[in-house]
């Protein structure tokens, strides 16, 4: 992610209150203009003469001036804000702009960042990011669905120049949440530059450290009102073959923005069909294997919600009809959920947090779950976040608590705190914890698996960047831990790892580490080293990856390599292997290869064909994809065969889906 939407993520513990403490970063007053400019990219527009100027950024990664000259304008209409960026280049060829998918990886590009916080609490931005060949991306407080008219759809254009480059966007009102009479708006603007991978932000900050609450305040806005109404996302599904016989699916999902900025959200009969998923990896896991969350319903506003502790939505595999509320009025965020499956399942749940100032957060948590059959489970959770911050970088200091309880067993629980302490780059950093859960603490929806254990640990490192050189950066990290059984019967975990990594301007990364640990009474070391190259080239990129040592009683070594092609434009290929093994005297020994070619070709950048072959142990699985997703209208998903690894064999199924949004 960019850096000032990285930077706010990391400080949402420690937001401006909003009852209005006075602006540590500069102010900028909002410029009003007759006349909307054209998105195109060439800032030629009447309105730029008018606009904001923006000057003065600082370049946190090496702590001095950006190696070249980036300059930003702001303005404003009824409708939206607007932004232009000149980026200056005296090296043109070193521009990169390789993706061409809206809300596609760009990590590797340059790009430009406008980060804005409509709360003006310094915390939550919104992120919009375009690069030099127009390539769009942005980041919703909270999560949201991919569809691109149900997360809001701004514009952006982008153009090079004989100096650069240059971009501009137009930001509606209408995708933002914010506060009635809200008219002070904060916002930080970055710039990416991918050949010398520094990033550079107004306004400027002292020291090296990003610090949202210096973040700049665009003052004397008078956004309009918000116009409550439904955004409903429809779909429809057609799935027929070997496994499925034939099935046809209809739901909805019903998106509501309230005047006050909460949000609203209902689904009936949501799709829980899988389409594409991830590929689980082969490695050895002494636990259930952790996988992301891709379902609209559950990803919309799931940062206002418990996390993984409590609520792994994963385990939550099918619902009837489902409600959610979330968002932010003044010092308060709030968020509830609630799924049930008729008769089978429900669950609630609920999360509130009070900002006490701007360095000190408190969150409270809850989820219930009931299933037919199983007794009732309620979990609760208490936060407390204390940050405090300096020119250089920041201290913090957290308290948490867990307590769970399933009808008719004793309760359990989780207590801990812990700390970081941070000075940017070249100074050490570290954080710390101990804690402690009983072997009753039993969250029926949570990942989680420290039961019965008390302890601590603690891990300190260092950041180098090399302005000149062939070396580019390196670290070194210490991690340990000491997490014995709470009934004196042996080790969780304790662990002391060392690991060294340098990245090179070439684009080559080397990592090797060594793990000296013991896991559920296991002896469970290792070493291991990671190589990358061509990290730079979104395409071709590859890397290899080797680790050797025990688990689970017997030797083990895993061994991955993977490599991208890109054999002609708008064609990639993608190969990763690998082979793990586990030798007795385990009693898990095992065996395993698993080799995925993915090859996708663009048609545009909004549509594109895929085809993947996955290769284990027991069988091959081989699958076609269309994938259609577009900034109005119709998304489309057509599935040729099975993407379900463990079906092995071309599966004689298709199935289709369409979703759009009314």
């Amino acid at each position: 992610m960019g850096l000032v939407f990285a930077a706010a993520a990391v400080a949402a513990g420690s937001p401006r209150a909003a009852g209005g403490a006075e602006p540590a970063g500069p102010t900028v007053e909002a410029v009003y203009v007759d006349t909307a400019p054209v998105v195109d990219g060439q800032l030629d527009d009447a309105c730029w003469a008018k606009a904001a100027r923006l000057e003065g950024f600082f370049a946190p990664d090496i702590d001095q001036a950006p190696p070249e000259e980036t300059v930003g304008f702001i303005c404003a209409d009824e409708e939206a804000i607007y932004l232009g960026v000149i980026c200056k280049d005296e090296s043109p060829e070193d521009i990169k702009a390789a993706e061409t998918r809206r809300n596609g990886e760009i990590w590797e590009d340059d790009f430009v960042e406008f980060a804005l916080d409509p709360w003006h609490q310094h915390q939550d931005m919104y992120s919009f990011k375009v690069t030099p060949r127009g390539t769009q991306r942005e980041d919703i407080p909270g999560g949201s669905a991919t569809k691109i008219e149900w997360r809001g759809d701004w514009t952006a254009a982008a153009v090079r120049t004989e100096e650069g480059w240059q971009a501009e966007m137009a930001i509606p009102f209408s995708i933002l949440r914010y506060a009635p009479g809200q008219e002070t708006f904060s916002f930080v603007l970055a710039r990416r530059f991918a050949e010398e991978r520094i990033f550079v932000v107004y306004p400027i900050m002292e020291g090296r450290a990003f610090n949202p609450d210096l973040a700049a305040d665009l003052k004397g806005l008078h956004p309009p009102a918000i116009k409550p109404r439904p955004i409903l996302m429809p779909y429809v599904t057609l799935d027929f073959g070997d496994f499925v016989g034939r099935r046809f699916d209809t739901g909805l999902d019903v998106q509501y923005r309230m005047p006050n900025g909460m949000t609203t959200l209902a689904a009936l009969n949501p799709d829980f069909k899988q389409i594409e998923d991830a590929v689980e990896p082969i490695s050895f896991s002494y636990t259930e294997r952790y996988l992301p969350e891709l379902r609209p319903f559950f990803v919309t506003g799931q940062g206002y919600l418990p996390g993984d502790m409590m609520l792994y939505t994963r385990r939550i595999e099918d619902f009837d009809a489902g409600v959610k509320l979330f968002g932010s009025v003044g010092d308060e965020s709030l968020g509830l959920l609630n799924a049930t499956a008729y008769g089978q399942e429900s669950t609630t749940a609920a999360q509130w947090s009070h900002r006490f100032d701007s360095e000190l957060e408190s969150t409270l948590r809850m989820v219930s779950h009931r299933q037919a059959g199983d007794p009732a489970n309620v979990v609760w959770g208490l936060n407390t976040r204390r940050r405090w911050t300096c020119p250089e970088g920041d201290d913090g200091l957290w308290l948490m608590l867990r307590q769970s309880q399933t009808q008719g067993e004793r309760p359990g629980s989780v207590y801990g705190v812990g700390g970081n302490h941070f000075r940017g780059a070249g100074k050490p950093h570290w954080s710390w914890e101990s804690r402690r859960a009983t072997e009753g603490f039993d969250p029926a929806l949570g990942y989680y698996y420290g039961q019965n254990s008390i302890g601590g640990s603690f891990e300190v490192g260092q950041f180098e960047y090399y302005e000149t050189g062939r070396l580019e950066s390196k670290f070194w990290d210490l991690g340990a831990s000491y997490y014995p059984f709470l009934d004196g019967s042996g080790m969780r975990e304790s662990r002391l790892s060392p690991a060294h990594g340098w990245s090179f301007r070439n684009g080559t990364f080397l990592l090797v580490g060594l793990n000296l640990a013991r896991e559920y009474n296991q002896d469970s070391s290792d070493v291991h080293t990671f190589v990358a190259w061509n990290e730079r080239d979104m395409h071709r990129r590859g890397s290899l990856g080797v680790t050797k040592g025990v688990r689970a009683g017997g030797g083990y070594g895993e061994y991955s390599l993977g490599q991208g092609f890109r054999p002609v434009r708008d064609l990639s290929v993608n190969i990763n292997t690998a082979y793990s093994h586990l030798e007795p005297p385990s009693l898990e020994a095992y065996h395993g290869y698993q080799t995925v070619v993915t090859v996708s070709y663009d048609l545009t950048a909004e549509k594109c064909v895929s085809a993947r072959i996955i290769a284990r142990d027991a069988g091959t699985t081989v699958y076609a994809a269309y994938r259609q997703v577009v900034r109005r209208g119709m998304d489309a998903y057509v599935i040729v065969g099975d993407p379900d690894a463990d079906r092995t064999g071309f599966a004689r199924r298709a199935a289709f889906k369409l979703i759009w949004v009314m």
